[in-house]
């Protein structure tokens, strides 16, 4: 595993060369993006929701809770955690700057057999 490159913050775009974990949480709302950034090398778990998060409420309460699975490609913001010069302290994110897609693996259809 290569070690942190402190580079310096810049939002661009950049294309991974290592591959990502992808991980569906068991209630399908939730997915974890795990692997080291392109840019500056620092490990990165980014979690994005899918779905309706809350409780369903009213007429929707009973219907399939869990959401239908995500498909195509889930953008990934570096969240390695680690200082960079220039990162602006309005900044939403912990990390270098850089952002790339993540391809969506396909669903398990259930019996966890492709």
């Amino acid at each position: 595993m290569p070690a942190h490159d402190p580079t310096t913050f810049q939002e661009t775009e950049v294309h991974p060369t290592a591959p990502f974990t992808v991980h569906r949480s068991d209630d399908g709302r939730w997915y974890t993006v795990t692997g080291d950034c392109p840019a500056c090398h620092g490990r990165t778990v980014f979690r994005v929701a899918h779905g309706v998060l809350g409780p369903l409420k009213g007429r929707w309460r009973g219907r399939g809770a869990e959401p239908e699975p995500l498909t195509g490609a889930i953008p990934v913001y570096c969240q390695c955690g680690y200082p960079h010069p220039e990162r602006p302290p309005e900044s939403p994110d912990a990390g270098c700057g850089a952002f790339w897609d993540v391809p969506v693996p396909p669903a398990m259809p259930p019996g966890g057999a492709p």
